[in-house]
């Protein structure tokens, strides 16, 4: 199993670089980089051209081979370096995902193309597994100017882990819990703190 940490988005509603804002001890790259690194053999972070995120020890650093086309830019550019079956995939703006999730989707990576979680009413393809039979459809996806991981998805063969069985590892969902905005991480980081205090 080969980790891939998206880290290029371009963080436009935040106005500052997900990957390196502060979380605890941590940037969330880092944090992104330390769930998925038990699992996993190797670790490819990719990350938009121009960004230069800090090297970390262990992982390799790319640069989205397709810039401009979102998560499934970046999933593109992990699975054409990779030469591993299957890839556990955490986007880094997803700071408070658990172990037990993380080893959840990987026990369920095998029967299908693409592992995906179902929380809320919604696919989770960010928090998710891909094997390198994904690699062709996603490419036809961005080709034809696809932006939606969802592009990819319709033309792979999925296997959902529905909501009931994330709640048995993760009751409340925390998992998926995303920063998009300063008032998000502002939060998140006051809640952080009001624990840590505890």
């Amino acid at each position: 199993m080969t980790g891939i940490v998206l880290a290029g988005g371009k963080s436009t509603r935040l106005g500052a670089a997900k990957a390196l804002l502060r979380f605890g001890d941590e940037t969330f790259l880092e944090r992104a980089v330390s769930a998925v690194r038990p699992l996993c053999r190797q670790i490819i972070v990719v990350s938009a051209p121009g960004s230069s995120p800090p090297e970390l020890d262990g992982c390799v650093m790319v640069e989205d081979e397709k810039p401009g086309l979102g998560p499934l830019g970046g999933l593109v550019t992990g699975l054409a370096i990779s030469d591993d079956e299957w890839h556990l995939t955490l986007a880094c703006d997803l700071p408070l995902v658990r172990p037990e999730m993380l080893q959840l989707i990987v026990a369920e990576a095998s029967g299908a193309e693409a592992v995906v979680p179902r929380a809320g009413g919604r696919l989770q393809p960010l928090l998710a597994a891909y094997s390198r039979a994904c690699l062709s459809p996603a490419r036809v996806a961005t080709d034809s100017g696809r932006r939606a991981m969802r592009a990819m998805l319709d033309l792979v063969r999925v296997k959902i882990i529905e909501e009931a069985r994330l709640r048995e590892v993760d009751p409340e969902l925390i998992s998926f819990t995303n920063v998009n905005t300063w008032d998000e991480y502002q939060e998140l980081s006051q809640r952080e703190q009001r624990q840590c205090g505890r």
